[in-house]
């Protein structure tokens, strides 16, 4: 109990969050922007210092700065989105889907976990896995797979293995801020 009171206390000196048991993160003091799709209805927030850019085929790209020293960014955000007009398919059987394909591509795909959870009150089917990437660099990902009746919505993070513990709390962050537009 002195242990955690001493926490909180120095907390207060160095204007930080605390996770409980002494681990230390920076809050969160970046801005974030919103980003709003009105061709697919939602809105996400990223940080002010991210990339974004927007692909052809449904994909929106947001992508952490740069290291000074690195050719490539340490992490990103991709939301791909699948549309499926009359058809009713479930984030279960279509996040199966992907990972069967990703598995097909991927030689050396390990999945770490798979959870669910809800976004903006949509069932969702999470799962953490690394592979290697098209850059032939090894990658941890977290994908997240969830649908409207309308489309499929893939949100996946990628990061080098390295980076993703660093950035893990802003993908987290971009996908829990992540609404459905009323049409």
């Amino acid at each position: 109990m002195v242990l955690i009171a001493f926490m909180f206390h120095i907390n207060q000196l160095v204007n930080k969050d605390l996770f409980i048991l002494g681990f230390f993160h920076e809050s969160q003091s970046q801005s974030m922007l919103t980003y709003t799709d009105n061709k697919f209805y939602f809105t996400i927030n990223y940080p002010a210092n991210w990339e974004k850019s927007v692909k052809i085929n449904n994909e929106i790209i947001f992508i952490a700065p740069k290291d000074k020293d690195s050719v490539s960014s340490p992490a990103g955000l991709v939301i791909k989105v699948v549309p499926t007009p009359g058809k009713n398919i479930s984030a279960d059987s279509a996040s199966k889907e992907i990972i069967s394909q990703i598995q097909l591509e991927h030689k050396d795909f390990t999945k770490e976990a798979t959870d669910t959870l809800a976004v903006d009150g949509k069932k969702a089917v999470k799962v953490v896995f690394t592979a290697t990437d098209s850059k032939i660099q090894n990658r941890k990902a977290m994908q997240i797979v969830f649908s409207n009746y309308e489309n499929i919505y893939i949100l996946t993070y990628k990061a080098s293995l390295d980076k993703y513990n660093t950035f893990e709390n802003t993908a987290n962050d971009m996908i829990k801020s992540f609404k459905f537009l009323p049409k």
